[in-house]
């Protein structure tokens, strides 16, 4: 009978270290979920305008990483040097990478930038287009909630060659801690007879919510869609929709 209810105890002390541990690893998990959710001192919003990195002179401070469901992966390497990847594009044969440097930071901040974008997928020309870009930005912010940002510099698209200039504009207005309105416009000039390329507009909201950020808009212009397995019929959209989810981290 000792033997029995002893036999029995172990099975409920075996029991109880398991639920126990599965108990603590839970524990851990929502600890863990807690900590990566709740509001960090001046992450929980934008802050003033000079926080506001995209579209602007400004980067990140260091270390900080942002990651998006569809925007680039952007890391803070110094206060005044912000790199960015497209993981997506990564994975589909594209590599691209983005650098922003701040080089001053005043009464108006100004920025030197250089982005490269290249595909590798199966070309039946052989071909592999790509653009390397030298540009900068300079964002005048006023007040705490409204800044103005032009830039411009020099495209070279490669496979074929092809020489240019980018140039546009950025108004970024905050309506409040964590509400954000960008309205960007953007265009290219190419030699070689291509005169200017049919400009890009975007109209986009921005809600912050803790580390999370929420960006919705509409962008117009030429968005070139491939339709079948060939890719050889493509249907220019004029608007397309502007949807992403990121988080500061």
């Amino acid at each position: 009978m000792k033997k029995a209810e002893t036999g029995l105890a172990r099975q409920h002390a075996g029991r109880f270290r398991r639920g126990h541990a599965g108990s603590k690893i839970l524990a851990q998990a929502l600890l863990c979920a807690a900590l990566l959710l709740m509001p960090a001192p001046g992450r929980a919003d934008f802050g003033t305008i000079r926080r506001v990195v995209n579209g602007t002179a400004y980067t990140l401070e260091q270390s900080e990483l942002a990651v998006g469901v569809l925007s680039p992966v952007q890391y803070g390497l110094l206060d005044e040097l912000t790199i960015a990847t497209h993981p997506v594009l990564d994975l589909l044969l594209t590599p691209n990478v983005a650098l922003k440097g701040k080089v001053y930071d005043g009464p108006v901040a100004l920025s030197l930038n250089a982005t490269y974008i290249e595909t590798f997928l199966t070309s039946a020309r052989k071909t592999f287009p790509g653009t390397l870009s030298f540009y900068s930005m300079l964002t005048v912010p006023i007040g705490r909630a409204v800044s103005l940002t032009a830039q411009g510099g020099y495209n070279l698209d490669v496979s074929p060659v092809s020489h240019g200039v980018m140039f546009g504009l950025n108004a970024s207005f905050l309506l409040g801690p964590s509400d954000l309105i960008q309205i960007a416009v953007q265009d290219q000039w190419y030699s070689a007879g291509q005169g200017f390329r049919i400009p890009t507009a975007v109209v986009s909201y921005s809600h912050a919510w803790y580390r999370l950020r929420v960006s919705v808009g509409v962008a117009a212009g030429r968005f070139p869609l491939q339709i079948g397995d060939g890719g050889l019929r493509v249907l220019n959209l004029p608007v397309y929709p502007v949807i992403d989810v990121w988080w500061l981290l």
